[in-house]
């Protein structure tokens, strides 16, 4: 199987030309790379991690406190088979938590857990992920690729999240924990290097492996930069399935970098991403 390209952090920010010109033409077929050499403190990984375990240890009715009905899934506690994939029947096997901006107070506030210790580091998490997606952004502001708006600022206090996902060991022979589909947002940074099971579909159709090592970030594509770019940039279809490690419970924490809710995406001027966003969750069982 093939594997996904990598690039350093420190090419990405000193705005390579060489470099550059090989993502361009690599997220045309496949809008997926790794990133490696960047600045996201490892020990706060770790953190983070144990935090995210300690959280969905937790018993449902705990858990379920942190659930609020009404507002999509975008602030704290989802329920495990509740999202489901776009044109999917059957809901993903997981489990959530979204944890949101601090800096913009036009959007939802964060909840906070009193049962899990040191919870606050999941603030310090999406401040370290904001920072380094507004570096990818300005890379790609770079690219000969004429933006609907502009790239960089659109980011800037966005409506982003960092979610904290569990997908409990699988069952039966569901081998699918989460099924193909594209994220909605501008880019999405993933924390690598916890298991195998995510794969990528290029242009052709086949499923590339993207797995990581411990201390690399993987980077992906969404749907809004896919409307920005006039299509200039891929959003990726991708899944996580069972490799072998079905019996194991399988930890993830992505960051979706969102731009402001009233941003506008397409070129005609008609499509916010408060809008874009509202019809998604609505398809996928969020709304």
């Amino acid at each position: 199987m093939q594997k996904i390209p990598t690039i350093s952090f420190n090419d990405l920010k000193d705005r390579n030309s060489d470099v550059l010109e090989f993502l361009t033409k690599t997220l045309e077929n496949n809008g997926f790379f790794i990133i490696n050499d960047h600045s996201i403190d490892t020990k706060l990984i770790e953190k983070v991690f144990s935090v995210a375990e300690d959280i969905f240890d937790l018993p449902y009715e705990t858990k379920y406190k942190y659930h609020i009905k009404g507002s999509n899934g975008a602030r704290g506690y989802t329920p495990y088979g509740i999202e489901t994939a776009l044109n999917e029947k059957v809901a993903d096997q997981k489990e959530f938590w979204h944890q949101g901006s601090t800096t913009n107070n036009t959007l939802l506030p964060n909840l906070y857990m009193e049962e899990v210790k040191d919870f606050e580091v999941l603030d310090t998490l999406y401040s370290q992920f904001e920072t380094m997606g507004s570096e990818v952004l300005k890379a790609f502001s770079n690219f000969d690729i004429e933006y609907n708006a502009d790239l960089v600022d659109s980011a800037v206090d966005g409506n982003s999240i960092l979610r904290l996902i569990h997908y409990p060991a699988a069952e039966g022979g569901n081998e699918q924990r989460a099924r193909a589909h594209s994220d909605v947002n501008l880019i999405t940074l993933l924390i690598g290097g916890n298991a195998a099971g995510l794969e990528a579909q290029d242009k052709q159709g086949n499923w590339v492996e993207c797995s990581c090592n411990v201390g690399e970030i993987i980077c992906n594509i969404g749907d809004m930069l896919q409307i920005m770019s006039n299509e200039k940039l891929t959003s990726t279809p991708h899944r996580v399935i069972s490799k072998g490690n079905e019996n194991k419970a399988r930890y993830s924490i992505p960051f979706f970098l969102h731009p402001r809710p009233e941003i506008i995406l397409n070129k005609e001027g008609d499509l916010t991403a408060e809008k874009f966003l509202d019809k998604r969750v609505r398809d996928i069982k969020l709304k």
